[in-house]
């Protein structure tokens, strides 16, 4: 089943057919492992849209929803690739000017030896013995790659519950628990610690499957998936501080988007943490602090734990409103693009992110209706000033940008 916090926009209507399809799957796993009917319930948030990840996509996951199941037997459906993924806030001391800003980013980010003090001091020996720091082309501080950026904003309103200046945001996963990493890497990726593993069911009218490891390779999945987020917190505050010095306040969010609430249930793209959260926009537009209202129709109850569905921001759509999803015998349609295993889209030509040429206003109109299905109260609006992401450095203040 499905539970539909979307928008319903063309695209969001497209995915939840396909979603439904992964409920069932879902179902049929969890029904065949207990030997008695189990359910699945998937929630899909007002952001649900395409994933970057064409191996997600085909195992029937996409950004922008919660994926829930019932088991007497522990299991995990692997191709949600699980990382772990959020943002982070750091307020300012005092204001600085975009170059010094970039400069200290450049410190940090261009110094390999700030990179390695932060592994040898911040992960376990058991950790370390599974990754090879010599390799800086694998492992590295990963903030200007896929969708993770560094941006600085500035909070200028008055009417505002969030303190006047400048704030750094975060975005980025652990790069150390990638595909790269085959003994604790949760990715699968053939030769790691569970591949061999790994359970197909299949659909084939529908050309769907679903893979997934189960029994105690799933225990121990949970747990990793579990401790990766207090890694991924501390890997982000590690970076802020390093990048600020003597400037960085305090920590105003430091909230997981991507992960496991429970050992039933993965995030994709929403956060499950009942505290305040970020809402993403796109590359430019501001970037909102909310105060999530826990009494709302999002907050579910998960085994015995309380958690409150939110959106991470407006997500993706496809390029036309007339495009279609297509689940084909040897990979997935996404409007004209074809993608097969471990191929992924390029958001920006395959597919547009929501906001995508709407002016500001339009921006504020799609928030509300955002917050209609999962409600909030906006306390702080951050204008960005400079974004460092994977397409280059970004200064706002400039008027020829």
């Amino acid at each position: 089943m499905v539970t539909d916090f979307s928008l319903n926009d063309t695209t969001q209507i497209e995915i939840l057919k396909h979603l439904e399809i992964t409920s069932k799957l879902l179902s049929r796993v969890g029904t065949e492992l207990s030997s008695t009917q189990k359910n699945s319930m998937i929630y899909a948030m007002p952001d649900l849209g395409i994933a970057q990840n064409g191996t997600r996509m085909l195992g029937g996951f996409y950004t922008g929803a919660c994926y829930c199941w019932n088991s007497d037997v522990p299991f995990i459906p692997v191709d949600a690739t699980v990382n772990v993924c959020g943002t982070a806030v750091y307020r300012l001391k005092e204001k600085i000017s975009v170059e010094e800003f970039r400069k200290r980013l450049d410190n940090v980010m261009r110094n390999r030896e700030t990179y390695l003090r932060y592994a040898t001091t911040h992960l376990s020996t058991q950790i370390l013995d599974t990754i090879d720091l010599e390799r800086a082309d694998k492992f590295y501080w990963n903030y200007n790659v896929g969708n993770h950026f560094v941006i600085l904003a500035e909070q200028t309103s008055e009417n505002s519950e969030l303190p006047e200046g400048q704030y750094m945001i975060v975005h980025a996963s652990a790069i150390e628990f990638k595909k790269d990493n085959l003994k604790y890497g949760l990715y699968p990726i053939k030769g790691n610690w569970y591949y061999d593993d790994i359970q197909t069911i299949y659909d084939y009218k529908e050309n769907r499957y679903l893979r997934y490891i189960y029994g105690e390779k799933a225990v121990q999945f949970s747990k990793l998936a579990n401790m990766l987020q207090e890694i991924n917190k501390d890997r982000n505050r590690y970076f802020c501080k390093e990048v600020l010095g003597e400037l960085v306040g305090e920590e105003v969010i430091n909230l997981s988007h991507y992960g496991m609430p429970t050992n039933n249930a993965i995030c994709v793209g929403c956060q499950w943490e009942q505290d305040n959260f970020t809402l993403l926009t796109s590359p430019r537009n501001d970037i909102y602090l909310v105060h999530p209202n826990l009494s709302s129709k999002n907050t579910i109850k998960l085994k015995d734990k309380q958690i409150t569905l939110t959106p991470h921001g407006l997500g993706v759509m496809l390029k036309n409103s007339n495009d279609k999803i297509k689940y084909l015998d040897d990979g997935i349609l996404i409007g004209n693009k074809h993608l097969k295993k471990g191929e992924s889209i390029d958001i920006g030509n395959d597919v547009v992110i929501r906001t995508n040429g709407m002016y500001l206003e339009q921006v504020k109109q799609c928030i509300e209706k955002v917050l209609t299905k999962c409600p909030g109260t906006i306390y702080g609006q951050l204008h960005q000033l400079f974004a460092r992401t994977k397409y280059g450095d970004f200064d706002y203040t400039r008027r020829d940008i």
